[in-house]
């Protein structure tokens, strides 16, 4: 995984499926949020820039022009007083040929004298230090004194300062380069360039960062929501499936009870009557009809079980005599399949409290499949912790076959059964999840294929539990789907919670 994989939010490879319950398209939300707050928060900072750049520009570009013109001005005085008395064109020559001559040394700085014709005076760095030679048009100079823009012989384009020399017919005239006064401004406020890069970056990365959080929550937000639907969905299904087998199961008991009383009856004339000699085919036949009947009175009782909803008796509970008196009811099963049982002493839970009657059908269950699950060999372990304050841990194990990854997911649903024999009806893990829940705790499930599966049951040390009130076993407001994830615990394992 690259760094920039780890950077990138949960959310942001999150499929949009706009028919799903989770149809928000979180990508384009942070993109929005980044984009209208960078907007909002930057747009200010740049205007100020501009403002200041403009500001700064005009102020140095008048200031500067402003020195400029009052430079020429002064020395246009200083030379109209030395051409007092002899104020020929001629007699300027004389006087300044020199010292403009050592003045021009580069584009910088080129100061001259034109006459009214606009010929030269004083040597030029632009027109050439011949006397007398044309250079400039005095069209483009006012009667006062001024700077303009002019276009000098090798194509560029100078700034021009002139200042009329009272009393003479000539002017002196400074050409500059037209991109020093950008020059002035422009080079230190570059410097400043850096700080407004750096203030931008830390304002998008926290802007980034504000709605990476926000975008995130929403996201948490987004994901209880579904979950709490499904949850939803996964209880109305249930409530519709305890009604349904509470009225199939009535329904089929009536003509249950008399085929087997018919059936019974059969079996006492077959084996009682003297005076005719039946078939010896009949009664065995009899006695599958027989054995059919228990196990469809054994189905119908589960489905009972898991419609009826009976009013909670809540009283203190001695977790070890509930134990034992689970263990008692499974432990022929276990000696004949030669299934070891063992259980860590247990510790005392002071102020212990539940429904004994739905707490002794949870470790049934639970004791029962992993019964069933061993077949024959294996070892039953069952263990009671009270390290979590408030709750007591129960950890049944065993070492049977497991679970695979893609039966995990569905053991807690209704009819759903992974055992081979006849009798399973699918049901036994149903009751006990929701007989856990209704209790407000809560069950997860390990397992390895080939090596076993353990169920850890954490329930509350005082009694909490929801009635159901549409007479149908139903699940807590707050419990989530049942979902698959990897365990850590033991390498191949499998973990089932509740999200």
């Amino acid at each position: 995984m690259t760094r920039l994989q780890r950077l990138k939010p949960a959310f942001w490879d999150r499929p949009n499926n706009p028919g799903s319950h989770g149809g928000l398209n979180l990508k384009h939300k942070w993109k929005l949020i980044v984009l209208l707050t960078s907007i909002l928060a930057l747009s200010p900072l740049v205007i100020m820039t501009l403002v200041d750049f403009s500001l700064t520009r005009r102020t140095i570009e008048t200031e500067s022009n402003t020195r400029m013109l009052t430079s020429l001005q002064t020395l246009s005085s200083v030379i109209a007083v030395s051409l007092a008395e002899n104020p020929s064109i001629s007699g300027a020559r004389v006087l300044w040929y020199d010292d403009f001559h050592r003045l021009n040394t580069g584009p910088n700085n080129d100061l001259f004298l034109i006459d009214d014709t606009g010929n030269l005076v004083t040597p030029s760095f632009h027109y050439g230090a011949t006397a007398g030679q044309a250079a400039l048009d005095t069209g483009h100079f006012s009667e006062t004194d001024g700077i303009v823009n002019l276009q000098i012989p090798d194509g560029g384009t100078v700034l021009a300062g002139y200042a009329k020399i009272p009393g003479t017919p000539l002017t002196l005239v400074q050409l500059r380069p037209a991109d020093w006064l950008t020059d002035l401004w422009l080079k230190p406020r570059l410097k400043l360039l850096w700080f407004l890069c750096v203030s931008i970056v830390l304002i998008l990365l926290s802007i980034m960062g504000m709605a990476t959080y926000l975008v995130s929550r929403i996201h948490v937000t987004e994901g209880r929501r579904v979950e709490a639907l499904h949850h939803e969905e996964h209880a109305n299904r249930l409530a519709s499936i305890g009604r349904l087998a509470s009225g199939v199961a009535h329904e089929i008991n009536n003509p249950l009870d008399i085929i087997n009383q018919k059936t019974g009856l059969m079996v006492d004339l077959l084996t009682l009557g003297k005076e005719t000699r039946p078939d010896r085919r009949l009664l065995p036949l009899a006695e599958d009809v027989l054995e059919s009947v228990k196990r469809c009175g054994t189905i119908t009782r589960q489905l009972l079980d898991f419609a009826r909803h009976m009013e909670p008796s809540v009283e203190p509970v001695d977790m070890e005599e509930v134990i034992s008196q689970v263990l008692a009811l499974v432990e022929t099963d276990a000696r004949v399949r030669g299934i070891a049982i063992q259980v860590a002493p247990i510790p005392a839970v002071p102020g212990f409290e539940c429904d004994r009657s739905s707490l002794l059908q949870i470790f049934l269950n639970l004791a029962e499949n992993a019964i069933t699950a061993m077949e024959s060999k294996g070892t039953l372990t069952i263990d009671v912790s009270t390290k979590k304050t408030g709750h007591v841990t129960i950890t049944v194990s065993d070492t049977g076959k497991g679970i695979s990854p893609e039966d995990l997911p569905k053991i807690f649903e209704p009819f759903y059964s992974s055992r081979s024999d006849r009798w399973g009806a699918g049901l036994g893990l149903a009751i006990t999840y929701g007989l856990i829940r209704e209790m407000g705790g809560d069950i997860t499930v390990k397992s390895t294929v080939g090596k076993g599966t353990r169920f850890i049951l954490t329930l509350p040390v005082k009694a909490v539990r929801q009635p159901a009130s549409d007479g149908s076993l139903q699940l807590p407001k707050n419990e989530m789907p049942v979902t698959a994830t990897p365990d850590n615990d033991s390498k191949g394992a499998t973990h089932v919670t509740e999200q």
